[in-house]
């Protein structure tokens, strides 16, 4: 066996956290709903594509800003520890996160955020941060076929404050919600193309 082989190791590509961010911290979070304007979630490159038999949720923009930046600090720190241990990515890093709402009958059916066009930077890894307790919605399940073999779907429904990592180019979806509301932070971490 090559000497070199003792360097390799498996990356899954695929992580949850779980409750990194504390209740109170969740708390501070949802308080900066109140400051946001939802509109519909829309689909493609371009941002304007509408299909809510596709995708059907309600969604703002948590920018950077002095009240913001400790989501965004303690976020990319571990950030920066998953990348090293799941991914080895060669990442440049992401711009805001997209807040996202599911209610009763909203979903967002099976997708990959990867371009499928050209781009000189693409999206790596994609994050969710849970926002609700899962005991407050009902149906909303996190569902993925990591491994590219869709007879394994793998369906998940993290405490709030837990973190999902995965590579963008995995199938997901969102299924749809029963009752409650299930929010988000969701963010594309973004890199050099390397083609």
């Amino acid at each position: 066996m090559p000497s070199y082989t003792k360097y390799i190791k498996h990356l899954p590509q695929f992580c949850i956290i779980e409750n990194y961010f504390t209740p109170e911290e969740i708390e501070k979070i949802i308080d900066f709903e109140e400051l946001q304007e939802f509109t519909e979630g829309k689909m493609g490159t371009n941002g304007k594509n509408v299909n809510k038999e596709h995708r059907d949720s309600d969604i703002s923009w948590l920018h950077c800003n002095p009240e913001t930046r400790w989501v965004f600090d303690k976020f990319g720190s571990l950030l920066g520890q998953v990348n090293h241990s799941h991914f080895m990515y060669d990442i440049d890093g992401f711009d805001a996160f997209q807040y996202t709402k599911y209610k009763p009958k909203q979903h967002y059916n099976w997708h990959y955020d990867a371009f499928a066009e050209f781009h000189a930077f693409e999206r790596k890894i994609s994050a969710c941060i849970m926002l609700t307790d899962p005991r407050k919605y009902s149906g909303g399940d996190f569902q993925i076929v990591p491994y590219g073999n869709i007879e394994k779907i793998e369906s998940y429904k993290p405490s709030h404050g837990s973190v999902i990592f995965f590579a963008s180019w995995m199938p997901h979806r969102v299924a749809p919600v029963k009752s409650g509301v299930r929010k988000s932070l969701v963010a594309w971490i973004m890199g050099r193309r390397t083609c």
